[in-house]
């Protein structure tokens, strides 16, 4: 398959989002040609791209761009007002290398974002494939039962792989949501409450892949960092996660 036939498999549903990640990874070609289609839109002098369709659960309709309209004009991404870098090229928004923390696809929230993302970008140039809901599901589930100050990088990527997995969607949801944040309360351990990210969610991971002990926080630089204090249990050393505001 080229580039373009590679992407549509993807969106319908056609090709897992593992195997398309890792194609992305590994072939410049579809990058390029997602790449393109911005590029296009810029030497027409747009000032967005198209949206496509949604209808929330109360009957409104919106356009849904997932904000890839900013890679026409990166200044405007408001990260950046975050000290984030701005969006200005597709593949520094498909891998949220935007983000200190890494939106993994095997997460429900990383492949929900990426496979929207692709599909803003492709629907630019085709209208016809519809939107693949499969990725939602998990993405809203993953919602009622992870605290947010878990959601993304390291720790929604630990949920996903290390908890979910343990209580299949055959139990009954209520039970199955009473089981899963019981894991999780059992496996992010605190001596000294949640932390209250300024950022987003860093909570790590110990030497031995298993979450480190949250024991506190202190502001410094009159308060415009924050250092988060983490114990490896593995082997007692502290691990300090870094934010600012």
């Amino acid at each position: 398959m080229n580039a373009q036939e590679t992407i549509e498999s993807f969106l319908r549903g056609e090709m897992d989002i593992i195997s398309f990640r890792k194609l992305y990874d590994e072939n410049a070609e579809i990058n390029d040609f997602l790449q393109g289609i911005v590029d296009d839109a810029k030497a027409k002098g747009a000032k967005k791209l198209r949206g496509y369709p949604k209808t929330l659960p109360n009957g409104v309709e919106f356009e849904q761009d997932h904000n890839v309209s900013y890679l026409l004009n990166p200044s405007t991404f408001p990260g950046v007002a975050y000290g984030n870098s701005p969006y200005d090229s597709v593949r520094k928004m498909l891998t949220h290398e935007h983000h200190m923390e890494t939106h993994d696809v095997r997460g429900a929230t990383g492949a929900s974002t990426f496979y929207n993302e692709v599909y803003a970008l492709y629907y630019q140039v085709d209208q016809s494939i519809p939107h693949e809901e499969k990725y939602h599901p998990a993405f809203r589930f993953a919602l009622d039962v992870i605290p947010e100050y878990l959601m993304g990088g390291e720790s929604e990527l630990y949920i996903n792989t290390h908890i979910l997995p343990l209580y299949p969607d055959t139990m009954k949801k209520t039970e199955r949501i009473k089981a899963i944040k019981a894991g999780i309360k059992e496996a992010f351990r605190s001596d000294k409450g949640r932390p209250q990210w300024i950022q987003s969610g860093e909570w790590p991971l110990g030497k031995d892949g298993k979450p480190a002990v949250y024991t506190g926080s202190k502001k410094l630089h009159g308060g415009e960092m924050k250092h988060y204090f983490f114990r490896d249990e593995s082997d007692g050393s502290i691990i300090t996660v870094e934010q600012f505001y």
